[in-house]
């Protein structure tokens, strides 16, 4: 044996005591990236980031415009034209748009006993008597309807001794000139709550009328209750009038029961029927056409 003294064992020279083994760590580093390699590998898998984004689609947002009416004219439920709206009438094929009695015994309670025609055709003239004016005078055309000599005129009356329904149509040149006209007495009438006609020498007659309201058929129109006044008596009564291609057409029931206005009204039925009347016949006018 040797008598040297043995040394102690430890870490040769230049090594770190507090590092592991440098194979050891070596290897740690290696699955650090092999790790990381693979993290991601699997990201790429999920997003998929060769593959077009997909995303919410996009709302459709549907507009719906109004159809543009001027002040003053009926307003229209849908913007397309109906039937007939460009319809031109002359003197022989505006004749239908005139009611029938069947029509009014059928929509008319005042008329079930019957009716007789009071007045035929070409015995009334456009316009007011010679010397009478309107007043106030921009209320003149809720009496003539149009405010100059139309190129056409006619008028018919039916009734009993319960009502009267007298009906004037007025022909335009084009349907365009209707429209103009119509519009103007549509703005009257909203304008006129009250009106009378003066006659020289004679007594004249008054008209209270209520707001129009907008007939629901298809054509333009309005209709509004009209207290006529003359003589000394006054009588209830529904006014309309209704709008199709080149003619305008008016209509006027005259309740003749005495009493409660009210129930005088009621003999002459809802003013919807009658403005429904009145459309029907404007519709096989239309179709009489051709």
């Amino acid at each position: 044996m040797s008598g040297s003294t043995p040394q102690p064992l430890g870490p040769a020279p230049g090594d770190d005591p507090q590092a592991g083994p440098p194979g050891r760590s070596r290897r740690a580093w290696w699955w650090l990236l092999v790790a990381v390699l693979a993290l991601g590998l699997i990201t790429a898998l999920v997003t998929r980031p060769w593959e077009p984004v997909e995303t919410e689609p996009t709302p459709t947002v549907t507009v719906t415009v109004p159809p543009t009416t001027e002040p003053g004219s009926p307003s229209a439920s849908t913007s397309v034209a109906p039937p007939g709206a460009d319809a031109v009438f002359d003197p022989t094929t505006a004749l239908p748009l005139f009611v029938t009695p069947e029509d009014l015994v059928a929509q008319v309670p005042a008329a079930k006993p019957g009716v007789q025609q009071l007045m035929p055709s070409g015995q009334l003239t456009w316009g007011l008597p010679a010397g009478s004016t309107v007043e106030p005078a921009t209320c003149t055309t809720a009496v003539t309807v149009v405010e100059t000599a139309p190129p056409w005129f006619d008028a018919r009356e039916w009734g009993n001794d319960a009502f009267v329904l007298q009906q004037e149509i007025v022909l335009l040149p084009d349907p365009a000139a209707a429209r103009d006209a119509f519009r103007t007495l549509v703005t009257t009438v909203d304008a006129c709550p009250e009106y009378r006609q003066v006659n020289t020498g004679v007594d004249g007659a008054t008209w209270t009328a209520q707001p129009a309201i907008e007939g629901q058929g298809l054509y333009p129109s309005i209709v509004q209750e009209v207290t006529h006044a003359a003589e000394g008596t006054s009588a209830p009564s529904y006014r309309g009038h209704m709008l199709v291609g080149n003619a305008i057409v008016t209509w006027t029931a005259e309740s003749l029961a005495t009493g409660d206005p009210d129930a005088a009204l009621a003999t002459l039925g809802d003013p919807t029927s009658l403005d429904a009347m009145v459309q029907e016949r404007a519709q096989a006018a239309v179709k009489a056409l051709g």
